[in-house]
């Protein structure tokens, strides 16, 4: 398949043909939701592109799909189409120089969030009730807040990455989107073949200081004040108790010493046009020298250390995944890298320790959707995301 087949539709959120295929009450006629995919995940007959058009040249149509998808398709899934990521994965924004930019239902002035960005919009406009994507850095948990829908990064390693695009090994997750909890619920117990009907344990919900001191002020200010509404009990972790900024570029240097040593000899040998943005990561990615990667590793130990020593086995953190609404398109450069640096410093945790994440819709910020998130120990993503659907319509924005 070649990139004149690359046909945005639906929002922009869909690039492969096959697109609006399954008819809007084709879930009711199978009782499961529609189905999108990131195009990332092979898809039998089709062409991984992974955001751009060099990389897709190269490929060749995939034997079969890649196991998420098979899972899924086996449950009863009804097939919609591929959609837009951003160029490798290698960004969060949601812009794509060469199939464009999806545009955000809930926000079309805003960014969509990546680098799920086809998934977040192909479910946030109605066009499909479940996207499989990708979590690296954080591309289905910021999409999802962006978007205000659910959203689930599992446990690392809990469900198969076979078919799939790999940006940082260490990193890399298969996650979905949805609009409503239930719909995120079943495609959990389809890829991890488990029961969310089984009774789970209390958790001990934790609110941070370092993490409050990311976030916008409105969000902040209302965060508290929906908090102090709720009645909930929780543990307040003093400031100090996460030092998210150490973490966060433990995290960047980890991430691009593994992206530079991946992918770093078919960026030169191959000179692939890329974006601006997505170009400078290459380029930072390429240079990153074995001492900081050792020394990142120590931190990310630490990291794991002290957030399983926090979380135990019943912990659970309760907390917007990212700073505030996504940027407006008209913003600046230097507005996007704040938002994304400080996006990073609460988004890194799950991906230093492995932890399982759920976003849910929550609040919105001057037109902006906002979301709330929990997160947990390792292996604890069946009480995550029970949590979290407990706490929806009980948490108010």
């Amino acid at each position: 398949m070649t990139s004149e087949l690359l046909q945005p539709g639906y929002h922009g959120a869909f690039v492969r043909d096959g697109f609006g295929a399954a008819p809007a009450d084709a879930r009711a006629a199978s009782g499961w939701p529609r189905l999108a995919v990131k195009d990332v995940f092979e898809v039998a007959g089709l062409t991984c592109g992974a955001g751009n058009p060099r990389w897709l040249g190269e490929q060749i149509p995939a034997r079969r799909s890649a196991a998420a998808v098979r899972g899924l398709l086996a449950a009863g899934a009804v097939w919609v189409g591929k959609t837009v990521t951003d160029e490798l994965t290698y960004s969060l924004a949601g812009i794509n120089r060469h199939y464009g930019t999806p545009v955000n239902p809930s926000a079309p002035d805003r960014l969509p969030g990546g680098s799920s960005s086809g998934s977040a919009v192909a479910v946030a406009a109605d066009h499909a009730d479940l996207a499989l994507g990708t979590d690296c850095g954080g591309s289905i948990r910021l999409p999802a807040s962006y978007c205000g829908i659910w959203g689930l990064r599992p446990t690392h390693g809990r469900i198969a990455t076979e078919g799939c695009f790999t940006l940082a090994q260490s990193f890399d997750t298969v996650g979905w989107l949805a609009r409503d909890g239930e719909t995120l619920g079943r495609a959990l117990e389809a890829l991890a073949h488990t029961s969310l009907g089984v009774e789970q344990p209390a958790g001990r919900l934790l609110v941070s200081a370092d993490v409050l001191a990311q976030l916008d002020p409105a969000v902040r200010e209302r965060f508290e004040r929906a908090l102090a509404d709720s009645g909930l009990e929780y543990q307040s972790l003093v400031a100090g108790s996460l030092p998210l900024q150490h973490w966060a570029q433990a995290f960047r240097t980890l991430q691009a010493g593994e992206i530079g040593h991946l992918h770093g000899p078919w960026v030169r040998e191959r000179a692939p046009q890329f974006g601006a943005d997505v170009a400078a990561r290459f380029a930072m990615a390429m240079a990153i020298e074995p001492a900081a990667v050792a020394a990142a590793a120590q931190v990310r130990r630490d990291a794991q250390i002290r957030l399983g020593a926090l979380l135990g086995a019943d912990g659970l953190l309760l907390l917007p995944p990212v700073p505030g609404p996504a940027p407006r398109l008209s913003a600046d450069a230097a507005e996007v890298d704040d938002t994304r640096a400080r996006s990073q410093a609460l988004l890194c945790m799950a991906g230093l320790a492995g932890l399982p994440q759920a976003v849910m819709p929550w609040t919105s910020i001057d037109g902006g959707p906002v979301g709330l998130s929990v997160l947990g120990p390792r292996h604890a993503d069946e009480l995550v995301l029970h949590t979290l659907r407990a706490l929806h319509g009980r948490f108010r924005g």
